[in-house]
């Protein structure tokens, strides 16, 4: 018997015989409601049936995860389908529950998807709505899983059904590395710079997890993930001392012809790091400039769309990365959380590691990139924003 068929017998199973008893007690369920239970059960394993087919799944274990995450599937709703539903029909369903962020749906699947701001707040929403008739669709039954990040990635964005395990991120891509980009006298005034400043405006250093942040121009609110008070900025201008470098990295790179307006220094103690993200791409447009300073560190990069395993890259200090295009929209950067890195085969300990991020804040709010798992631009609170700023 082949995984598809466990699958179904495993969904058979979902409603048991003794969940239908036949003698008549107090406890007993009218036929009515056996027959209710029967169509759930009927519905449940044709949705998930279509699922597999449709995503040629030999297991629904590949995709779904038993924990609360931020991610819900709603198996048997999709877009542009007999008895689908809507973007709108769906955000007036979820907007009630606190941190409901923004629903995906792709045209022609048959489930779609919720995105919420954590799995506890995801969980109250599933909690009341799963396997329960939905007033707002005609007290259709909607059936819901919780997926990962890079589940709801794969699923949300990928191009076809094969894993391309030889997925490379470079030039091509947009990711451009550039070592020495500034010399170690460069790299010592800057630092003399940072602390100098640092004297002047202490109090715009905040902590964020291990490593602590200072900004200008523009400040970005970690908490709501976009663009914050001015207030939280140590200027609303960029550092002085930084101008030459922008002029120096047109230089060296032609194709770079943004206007940066924010600016971020970052400094992180031994043993902290950044988990996976993509800088927002409605508080950003589309080219992040990191300097690294101090310490060597391995970077990652993944793309959740294609299922591949992670790649690094060794950021040397006075190196320069440039992100662009797919590598800025499409693919994930972060810095795990450790004291030391392995670099062929040796392990290298990990010192204080300074670096600063250079970014054009988006005026209109807007992306129209093809990554939807990992774009805001449909967020409830970029919606908000927009509306805001007229």
């Amino acid at each position: 018997m082949d995984g598809s068929s466990n699958e179904l017998l495993e969904l058979a199973a979902c409603i048991s015989d003794d969940d239908l008893p036949t003698r008549r007690t107090e406890k007993t369920t009218t036929r009515r409601e056996r027959n209710q239970q029967y169509r759930i059960k009927k519905h449940r394993e044709d949705a998930y049936t279509t699922l597999m087919r449709v995503e040629n799944l030999q297991s629904l274990a590949q995709i779904f995860d038993k924990q609360p995450r931020k991610t819900i599937c709603i198996v048997n709703l999709g877009f542009g389908a007999v008895g689908g539903a809507t973007t709108e029909q769906l955000e007036a369903i979820f907007a009630k529950y606190t941190g409901f962020e923004r629903v995906v749906m792709r045209h022609g699947k048959p489930y779609s998807f919720v995105r919420f701001r954590s799995g506890d707040e995801a969980q109250i929403a599933y909690t009341e709505l799963h396997e329960k008739p939905c007033a707002e669709l005609n007290d259709k039954v909607l059936f819901l899983e919780f997926l990962t990040h890079m589940q709801f990635a794969y699923l949300a964005d990928r191009a076809s059904n094969k894993i391309d395990t030889s997925e490379v991120l470079d030039e091509s891509k947009g990711l451009y590395y550039i070592a020495d980009f500034i010399s170690e006298d460069e790299e010592k005034q800057i630092m003399q710079h940072i602390v100098d400043e640092e004297s002047q405006s202490a109090d715009k250093w905040f902590q964020v997890q291990e490593r602590f942040v200072k900004h200008y121009g523009h400040a970005f609110d970690y908490h709501i993930k976009h663009i914050g008070d001015p207030s939280m900025a140590a200027s609303l201008e960029l550092p002085s001392w930084f101008h030459p470098f922008i002029k120096r990295i047109r230089e060296r790179l032609p194709a770079y012809n943004a206007q940066p307006d924010q600016l971020t220094i970052q400094r992180y103690p031994p043993g902290s790091g950044i988990a996976f993200h993509s800088d927002s791409h409605t508080a950003f447009t589309d080219t992040v400039v990191i300097l690294s300073m101090g310490t060597p560190v391995q970077m990652d990069f993944r793309k959740p769309a294609a299922g591949c395993p992670p790649t690094s890259i060794d950021l040397m200090p006075r190196s320069l990365v440039l992100m662009t295009g797919e590598a800025r929209f499409g693919w994930e950067h972060a810095i795990r959380m450790r004291r030391s890195d392995l670099i062929d085969g040796r392990v290298r300990e990990r010192c204080e590691r300074w670096s600063i991020t250079m970014r054009t804040t988006n005026r209109e709010l807007r992306c129209s990139c093809p990554y939807s798992a990992l774009c805001d631009t449909n967020d409830v609170l970029v919606r908000k924003l927009r509306q805001e700023s007229g």
